[in-house]
């Protein structure tokens, strides 16, 4: 992955996105966090990985734990790709449930000097991570 993106890289500027979707079935919840690398005027590509956890989360643990998926991924970014700070961006929003714990998460991702996007622009979250959740 490494060498991958030194050479789509190649020198340009660029711009990274991270964002974690979960989904819960059946005592099973598939958390899916994607990492979108967009080299300006020229395209994108993006890597992803899937875990699986056999337990229930009720929804507010379950959001705490994508941040901290995507968090965790954007200082792997950080530390060991020496790319820039990552924008996070969350699966939340100000419609719906999980408007009762956006403060919180933001508050945390914020915290740690992270920028973030929230839906409807959270597009790394909603869109790609999603992908591979079902």
């Amino acid at each position: 992955m490494i060498n991958f993106i030194k050479l789509f890289l190649e020198n340009k500027s660029y711009k990274v996105w991270v964002g974690t979707d979960s989904h819960a079935r059946d005592g099973h919840v598939t958390f899916a966090t994607a990492i979108v690398i967009y080299k300006v005027g020229n395209g994108a590509t993006y890597f992803y990985y899937v875990t699986h956890e056999r337990r229930s989360y009720d929804m507010y643990s379950r959001l705490i734990k994508e941040a901290e998926f995507s968090l965790n991924t954007a200082e792997f970014i950080e530390n060991n790709l020496n790319l820039v700070k990552p924008e996070i961006h969350l699966d939340i929003g100000l419609n719906g449930r999980s408007k009762e714990v956006l403060n919180v998460i933001t508050g945390y991702v914020k915290g740690l000097g992270y920028n973030y996007k929230i839906k409807p622009e959270s597009f790394a979250a909603t869109n790609v991570a999603h992908l591979y959740t079902k």
